[in-house]
């Protein structure tokens, strides 16, 4: 006796898309990215201080907020050179709603007083003269008051400490040169 099977049409490509595609981020775990964005900045910026210490604004990256109460990892590269013999020099990231530093819990920006500042990013104790440098920053964000839609910026800056005044050249003129943000939005 023959015995005939009948299964219905099966598209493999339909049942993919019916579970992986348009998920909510509502319906995404805590911890989920769920946003980026890249900004890259090119344009020879020069800081300059007869002060003790002084942070200056490079550039400004943002991000739109996909969901309400996320955290946000900002990420950023920054090169350039020194001169005026710098006693080490730092870069800091600032969220621009607030004003409010998120990176070192002792980094005051333009905090003239000793001690209130923190200039290990680089060369710091090396009285040269001049010399390059590159600052990697990482920071976590979690104010989680934005709102959905909401436009987030930061600030990234650069400074040096320097006794008698300093400049730093951040892209500097001549050189091809660039540096560059990365923002992640974390669903919380």
């Amino acid at each position: 006796m023959a015995v005939t099977i009948t299964k219905p049409a099966f598209n493999i490509r339909d049942k993919l898309a019916e579970i992986g595609a348009n998920i909510a981020t509502s319906q995404m775990p805590s911890g989920t990215i769920i946003n980026t964005a890249y900004s890259e900045y090119d344009e020879a910026v020069t800081v300059s201080t007869t002060a003790y210490r002084k942070y200056a604004t490079v550039w400004t990256p943002h991000i739109y907020a996909r969901e309400s109460g996320s955290d946000f990892l900002v990420m950023s590269y920054v090169q350039g050179y020194a001169s005026g013999t710098p006693n080490g020099t730092n870069t800091g990231i600032q969220r621009v709603i607030d004003d409010a530093w998120i990176t070192l819990a002792n980094e005051v920006r333009n905090a003239d007083a000793s001690g209130q500042d923190n200039w290990m990013g680089g060369l710091h104790n090396t009285n040269l003269a001049a010399h390059s440098f590159f600052h990697n920053r990482f920071a976590m964000d979690t104010y989680r008051n934005y709102k959905a839609g909401q436009k987030i910026q930061y600030d990234i800056a650069v400074g040096c400490h320097a006794s008698s005044g300093a400049s730093l050249q951040v892209n500097y003129s001549g050189y091809n040169s660039q540096c560059v943000s990365f923002i992640m939005e974390i669903k919380q």
